[in-house]
């Protein structure tokens, strides 16, 4: 599957923290809301599930950063690659066409060897 390069870097990880954290914490602060849990516990419960989520959230942001950074030099390595070798055989080529195979040979005949 071949994407554009550009299209590695667009990608936006800085919403990912703020995602998990909301999300998680309005599931906890509702369940706990509806098990009718004191207003002091149910303040606790929900100020530690968004420590812990965002200490998830960043862990998870900062693996998908490094996973895209890594993609992103894998991308640009093999189109460096892929230059090169178009490039070499453009002028394998051109030297072919120019007449010079690029290869050189003994000019060995039978008497020589005998």
């Amino acid at each position: 599957m071949k994407t554009d390069n550009s299209e590695l870097k667009k990608f936006n990880t800085k919403i990912i923290t703020p995602l998990i954290v909301l999300f998680s914490t309005s599931i906890i602060a509702v369940f706990s809301y509806l098990k009718h849990y004191p207003v002091r516990d149910w303040f606790m419960i929900v100020f530690a599930t968004v420590v812990i989520f965002l200490v998830i959230g960043l862990l998870t942001e900062k693996m998908i950063t490094r996973f895209i950074e890594i993609n992103y030099e894998k991308a640009m390595s093999e189109k460096a690659e892929a230059e090169r070798l178009e490039e070499e055989s453009r002028a394998a080529m051109e030297a072919e066409a120019n007449g010079e195979s690029g290869v050189k040979t003994d000019s060995l005949e039978v008497k020589d060897i005998i």
